[in-house]
C-alpha cells in the first residue's frame, strides 16, 4: 500500500488539516486500524468503474477498515470544525458514520470529483483541491468555532472539564454544547477526552516516558483512568500501542 499526505496552502490551514491518498493493488489488502483524529473527511473513491464521494464524520472510537481487491482513494482531512462552514449542516449528522455527498451536498462548495478522476497523480489532485477551496474561502461564514477548536488544540493544558471550558470562553453550557455538536459533531466533553488521548498518544510515540508520567502529562487524574480512556479510543492498551 502507498499512502501519501500533503499539507494545504497557508490560507487554508484553519480549514484543512491535510490532503491524503491511498493506492493499493494487493489482492487482499491487510486490515487497517483507523484511530480518531478529531477531524471529518471527504473521501473520493476511484477504485471502481464509477467514482464515488462520501463525507466521513468525526470518530469517537477506533475502527478496522478492510478494502477490496484494489483501492484508489483521494481524501481531504478537514481540521477540527473546518468542514462545518463548507457543509452548512450540523456535523452531528455524520458522527461515527458516513454519507454520500449526493445525499448531503455542501452548501458552499462543489467538490470537483470528475476533474480529480482525470488528474494524473496525487500532486495534481492536491493542487486542484487547494485551488477549489481557496476560491470559496472568502464567501464562507465566519468561523469563530473553528478558532476556538484551534486554540484548544494548541493550548498548553487541556481544560479539566466542559464546564471549565465554558467558563474560559464565557459561554453557557447549552451554547457550548450546541456549538460543538454543530461544528464538530461531538460534545465538548467528548472532544476534551480525545484531546487528552491524542496528547498521550503522541507522548507514547515520541518518547520513552513511563505510562504513569504520560498519564499525568496528558492531564489524566491517575494511571487506571488513562488506561481505560486510551483503550476506548485506540482499541488497545497504551502498552500494546507503544
Amino acid at each position: 500500500m502507498t499512502y501519501r499526505q500533503c499539507l494545504p496552502s497557508p490560507p487554508l490551514r484553519g480549514l484543512v488539516a491535510a490532503y491524503w491518498g491511498i493506492e493499493d493493488d494487493a489482492a487482499a489488502p491487510a486490515p487497517r486500524r483507523i484511530l480518531p483524529d478529531g477531524c471529518a473527511d471527504l473521501i473520493c473513491d476511484f477504485s471502481g468503474v464509477v467514482p464515488r464521494m462520501r463525507w466521513v464524520g468525526t470518530m469517537t472510537r477506533a475502527i478496522e477498515v478492510t478494502g477490496g481487491a484494489r483501492q484508489s482513494l483521494f481524501g481531504i482531512r478537514f481540521a477540527p470544525g473546518g468542514l462545518f462552514p463548507l457543509l452548512g449542516a450540523p456535523l452531528s449528522l455524520l458522527t461515527d458514520g458516513s454519507i454520500s455527498v449526493d445525499a448531503l451536498p455542501a452548501r458552499w462548495w462543489q467538490p470537483p470529483l470528475q476533474a480529480w478522476g482525470e488528474d494524473e497523480g496525487f500532486a495534481a489532485r492536491c493542487h486542484r483541491a487547494d485551488t477549489s477551496l481557496q476560491a470559496v474561502l472568502p464567501s464562507l461564514p465566519a468561523g469563530e468555532g473553528t478558532r476556538v477548536l484551534r486554540w484548544l488544540q494548541h493550548a498548553p493544558l487541556v481544560p479539566s472539564s466542559a464546564s471549565a471550558l465554558a467558563d474560559e470562553l464565557g459561554l453557557g453550557m447549552r451554547t457550548l454544547q450546541r456549538r460543538f455538536m454543530d461544528q464538530l459533531g461531538v460534545s465538548p466533553r467528548q472532544h476534551l477526552r480525545w484531546l487528552r488521548f491524542e496528547r498521550a498518544r503522541q507522548l507514547l510515540v515520541n518518547g520513552e516516558a513511563r505510562a504513569v508520567d504520560v498519564a499525568l502529562a496528558a492531564g489524566y487524574s491517575d494511571q487506571p483512568h488513562f488506561v481505560r480512556e486510551f483503550r476506548r479510543f485506540a482499541g488497545v492498551t497504551p502498552g500494546r500501542y507503544r
